[in-house]
């Protein structure tokens, strides 16, 4: 029996098969059902549209949402960049886009970096309030955390006025990311080692009496430092 639909019907199903965005497929399947004729002839049609919905409500709970990036591990301290235009930002970042938000894992002077990019700090309050360095292109009011104002931002220079440096361990060619005057006890902690009381360290780099110094735990390390543990 056939459906007898209207055109209008016939034209959604075209919108929906070239329509990309799961929200607006999602409308045009609904005005699909408002249109098709109630009879028995469009039981079957009825049938496959539900499913569709069906199928389509399971996709778009696998979509990323933006309140699955907030819980990003922040296992790097993070740089937050706030009302930039993206392709300022994307010509010297490799970052990955989930809804309004790009995010990614970049390195500066051999350390990781979480850096983040918002289009504004209202919307993403938690994001730029459990960030180390904050830079906007406008001042933000209340802003609990350290700030830097500008129209071109440098990351680079940015954590650095922080107080981020870097220290490597002893075979690494990675450097964990310490804050100045971070000592040989802090990065252990962070690097998750268990010291006793007898536990020191030898450090080379460029503020040492000679190379290979052995120093105890609250020596305070330097940028740059290569320092092996000794628990």
């Amino acid at each position: 029996m056939p459906i007898n639909a209207p055109q209008e019907y016939y034209d959604l199903e075209i919108k929906y098969s070239r329509e990309k965005n799961l929200d607006e497929k999602k409308k045009i399947l609904q005005q699909m059902m408002r249109v098709l004729p109630k009879h028995k002839g469009t039981d079957k049609a009825f049938a496959f549209l539900k499913r569709k919905m069906s199928l389509l409500k399971k996709e778009m709970s696998y979509s990323p949402q933006v309140h699955k990036t907030i819980s990003i591990r922040k296992r790097w301290p993070r740089v937050c960049l706030v009302g930039y235009e993206p392709e300022l930002i994307l010509k010297d970042f490799n970052l990955a886009k989930v809804a309004t938000v790009y995010y990614g894992i970049i390195r500066i002077n051999d350390m990781k970096i979480q850096l983040l990019l918002v289009p504004n700090f209202e919307k993403y309050k938690e994001f730029v309030n459990s960030s180390e360095v904050v830079i906007s292109k406008n001042a933000i009011a209340d802003l609990k955390v350290f700030e830097i104002v500008t129209d071109s931002p440098d990351v680079e220079s940015s954590i650095k006025s922080y107080g981020i440096i870097g220290v490597y361990t002893e075979k690494s060619d990675e450097a964990v990311p310490i804050m100045k005057g971070d000592t040989v006890y802090d990065i252990a902690k962070t690097l998750g080692l268990k010291t006793g009381k007898d536990g020191y360290a030898v450090v080379y780099g460029k503020n040492l009496k000679f190379q290979g110094q052995r120093v105890g735990m609250k020596y305070k390390l330097n940028d740059g430092d290569r320092v092996s543990i000794k628990a």
